[in-house]
């Protein structure tokens, strides 16, 4: 807390005033850091391979996100960094794509939903021990330009 304060030119203890708790401060922090990301990606139901895609850009754009998540879970396991009625609402519409015959309906919405974040952030856990601030330097442009082009549909036939 000491070093936040410094860093933030604040009075600690009017951080603690105003967050409570070291812990109600990381969570202010977390939600702040990430709830950005669920605003600027929207779930397109019609393209969840392209919602994977647009989701791993973000991801390539903030770095620290893929560092923010995992250490979250490890403070709060219980906690979601997902919006829970936004998650509910996706799988919702998954589950109405699904009765259309329009998603195929091997898995759960959940787990369905739950696949395509975890290939969005597959790229970064792809070399172990790799800062995830430097897996963003190594995406050139020649291989995010593939990344980008890369059908979201398969081919009709």
């Amino acid at each position: 807390m000491d070093r936040i304060a410094e860093a933030a030119r604040a009075n600690k203890r009017l951080i603690y005033v105003y967050f409570g708790n070291e812990e109600q401060l990381f969570d202010a922090v977390s939600q702040r850091a990430m709830t950005p990301g669920a605003e600027s990606v929207p779930f397109d139901v019609e393209d969840v391979p392209g919602y994977a895609g647009a989701i791993f850009d973000h991801l390539v754009a903030q770095p620290d996100l893929m560092r923010l998540r995992p250490w979250k879970l490890l403070e709060h396991p219980s906690a979601t960094a997902l919006d829970p009625d936004a998650f509910r609402g996706e799988a919702a519409e998954v589950a109405d794509a699904q009765q259309r015959g329009e998603v195929a309906e091997e898995m759960e919405p959940a787990d369905l939903l739950t696949m395509v974040l975890a290939a969005a952030q597959a790229g970064f856990w792809a070399a172990e021990g790799v800062d995830p601030k430097e897996v963003s330097q190594s995406w050139s442009p020649q291989r995010l330009d593939l990344h980008r082009s890369a059908p979201s549909r398969p081919p009709d036939g």
